[in-house]
């Protein structure tokens, strides 16, 4: 089959969640099919990246996107009914492509990779069209609008409204839906009732984020948080963290460290640093080295959406892992178990202290989430499923239970 695969940012390299999950599918669809990829980046260096996906393509069109003029762009919207995500990621070069594309060839299907990347389908009949909106973003955007103050949270209210009907809109046009948890695959039934719904989770590798070794890791006392630091709720998590938690850990270990690891930190999160015991790396080339050196994985989130990667990850390589409620909601309940909750500074501080002053108990909380995410979080059975829905547009009418 000739698949167009569109994705609102290239997927590649896999490591932050919507690109893992749009890398792993790519890849699969690709080893099976002719795929043509078009897709946006936000940096130069992005561009880079065509050769890593050239294996799995057919053709690759990437156009640059400039987040600051998309912003502004923006802007104007306001004063629409328009989701302002939609002008943010919109390209007129790439629509140019896209329309090129769709008119010199014959496409057997159109897989759409975020519920922004379907503006560039209007018009478009015929081809069955499978949309992962991997979350529901106008969830998303109503958590953000209870975590602001005005008018930033009035602004944030409107988003979610806009993007709920536009989504509503994205998903009646499509064969089937496919969302990455539970609590996702009801939200957007709720938003689209007559369109078919699927369930298909991430996966992680597990070879990849094996730990070097199941000695007891030595060292000071280490608590770390890894993902994208310029992500608001990755912000709000280890702000609440490190001015609220940590200091609390300070009182039974003086020493203890907080390692916010992952790429472009925003200023507040720079600022952390003049916090004692807080460090922040900024892009590191491989995370498991700072994995390595952390005693408890922390997920303190109050904004969270589908499955946190940085979860699986930090349970694959044998890290306890001490998180919110709401950062677990979209863990299959076999995982979710193996996660320590706290939802208060004081209760998250003495789960953490308990676990650093017992290394045996710590190694066994990790055995454990790794064997638990190992049974339950495989890449090749998500990918399965995803590959039947693709060639098998028919069974898009199936429930989504049978997708659970």
């Amino acid at each position: 089959m000739k698949v167009l695969y569109l994705c609102h940012r290239i997927p590649y390299p896999p490591d932050k969640g919507d690109k893992i999950r749009a890398f792993h599918q790519l890849r699969a669809i690709g080893e099976r099919h002719e795929v043509d990829l078009f897709t946006l980046a936000d940096h130069h260096s992005d561009l880079h990246y065509q050769s890593a996906l050239a294996r799995y393509c057919r053709r690759i069109t990437v156009r640059k996107l400039s987040p600051a003029w998309s912003r502004l762009r923006s802007l104007p919207f306001l004063l629409t009914r328009m989701p302002l995500t939609v002008p943010y990621f919109h390209s007129a070069e790439l629509h140019a492509e896209v329309r090129k594309a769709l008119f010199g060839q014959s496409y057997d299907r159109i897989f759409v990779y975020c519920s922004a990347m379907a503006q560039y389908l209007d018009g478009v009949d015929g081809i069955p069209i499978l949309t992962d909106l991997v979350d529901v973003d106008s969830d998303k955007w109503t958590q953000y609008a209870g975590s602001t103050r005005f008018p930033l949270s009035a602004i944030y209210q409107r988003e979610a409204r806009c993007l709920r009907e536009y989504e509503r809109r994205a998903c009646k046009r499509s064969s089937c839906v496919l969302v990455s948890t539970e609590r996702e695959g009801q939200l957007a039934e709720q938003i689209s009732e007559s369109t078919a719904v699927h369930v298909v989770p991430n996966g992680v590798d597990t070879d990849y984020f094996r730990p070097a070794s199941t000695a007891p890791r030595l060292g000071r006392p280490t608590v770390v948080f890894t993902g994208d630091m310029s992500y608001f709720p990755n912000v709000e998590a280890v702000t609440y963290f490190a001015r609220e938690v940590l200091p609390l850990i300070e009182e039974s270990f003086a020493a203890v460290r907080f390692l916010i690891v992952g790429r472009n930190p925003s200023r507040q999160v720079r600022d952390l640093q003049k916090l004692q015991g807080v460090e922040v790396t900024g892009f590191v080339p491989d995370v498991r080295t700072h994995l390595g050196q952390a005693h408890v994985s922390v997920a303190p989130f109050s904004i969270a959406a589908g499955i946190q990667n940085k979860i699986l990850e930090a349970m694959a390589f044998g890290l306890p892992v001490v998180a919110t409620s709401r950062a677990v909601q979209g863990l299959v309940r076999q995982v979710a178990a193996g996660v320590d909750t706290a939802d208060t500074p004081r209760e998250m501080a003495e789960k953490i202290v308990s676990l650093l002053g017992d290394p045996r108990l710590a190694r066994e909380k990790g055995a454990e989430g790794r064997e638990r995410v190992a049974a339950n979080y495989r890449w090749e059975e998500a990918l399965d499923q995803v590959l039947r829905l693709l060639e098998n547009p028919s069974r898009a009418d199936v429930a989504m239970s049978e997708a659970h």
